[in-house]
């Protein structure tokens, strides 16, 4: 607080500690319909919720991607908080303001659903509608084939399909992880938050050169000579996830599809390049009941 009060700059992660003791910190005082955040605690670690709209309207919960954060929802939560809905969308962990987890094997599709679940506790116990994009669709799916109770309804953005699982030798995937987590890699450094943003808009042109800036000033920190990114490096080279994670493979994974309850919509871009035609196939199959619609744009759609 004195520092504040004295101007200073603090770094991020300075800037997020506080010694109340609630399960729940605002850090932004919340305006209506405008973006506020709060930090909810898990098992030791702090997650980082973005949020929109009232605290008693219906929930709208957003699960972003890899290398994403929970703030790239706002185009998309703006005007749900404008018709009446409250949308939350948290930083998995690694990711955004949420906090880095210590060994890189604890980044697998186990921990970030058990953070998810920890998120859906704390709101209210009226169903929510579930919101997935990318690798935040596959959990946003496997919620939903296990707490079907607290589902009112799936919404799938450019969901992927696991690839075919290729055989390797496992002394050299094991040698190569190895590797990784001994010499993680090292962001680059960006002469100021300008570049940064302007290195999102490379990755998804259809950004704003405003939002992009806001999307790059809250996923960066300062460094000698700059800025680098905030999130975790680890998760650059997905060698975590790809090792550790519970995808159960491509079939165990489109047999989870085919169980799953919940009223059921999946929207694809129709400019996109993810989605293989055989993998929106199989998909269609293990859906069968729910609706399919292309909008325009490509996979990062919201």
């Amino acid at each position: 607080q004195i520092a504040k009060q004295l101007n200073y700059e603090l770094p991020n992660q300075l800037d997020r500690l506080s010694p109340v003791s609630n399960s729940e910190v605002s850090i932004t005082p919340p305006r209506k319909n405008q973006q506020e955040e709060k930090f909810l605690e898990f098992k030791g670690k702090q997650i980082c919720l973005c949020s929109w709209g009232s605290q008693n309207h219906p929930v709208v919960l957003c699960i972003h991607g890899i290398l994403e954060q929970g703030l790239a929802w706002q185009e998309v939560a703006l005007p749900l908080a404008a018709k009446g809905y409250r949308v939350v969308a948290p930083d998995l962990f690694g990711h955004g303001r949420s906090a880095h987890l210590e060994i890189a094997t604890s980044y697998n599709f186990l921990t970030f659903l058990a953070q998810i679940d920890r998120v859906i506790q704390e709101l209210p116990e009226q169903p929510l509608f579930l919101v997935g994009h990318s690798m935040g669709a596959m959990l946003a799916a496997m919620i939903a084939s296990v707490r079907p109770d607290k589902i009112k309804g799936l919404m799938l953005v450019e969901p992927p399909v696991p690839a075919e699982e290729k055989k390797q030798e496992p002394v050299n995937q094991l040698r190569t992880f190895l590797e990784y987590f001994a010499s993680p890699p090292q962001h680059p450094i960006f002469p100021d938050v300008a570049t940064a943003a302007r290195r999102l808009r490379q990755v998804t042109p259809a950004l704003s050169s405003d939002f992009s800036y806001i999307l790059a000033e809250r996923t960066t920190q300062p460094c000698e000579g700059g800025v680098i990114w905030s999130w975790d490096a680890i998760l650059r080279t997905r060698s975590p996830l790809s090792f550790s994670s519970f995808s159960g493979g491509r079939d165990q994974y489109l047999s989870m599809l085919k169980q799953i309850q919940v009223t059921t919509l999946l929207v694809y871009g129709d400019s996109s390049k993810m989605n293989r035609p055989e993998d929106l196939q199989q998909q269609q199959i293990a859906m069968t009941q729910a609706k399919k619609v292309f909008v325009s744009g490509g996979h990062n759609l919201h």
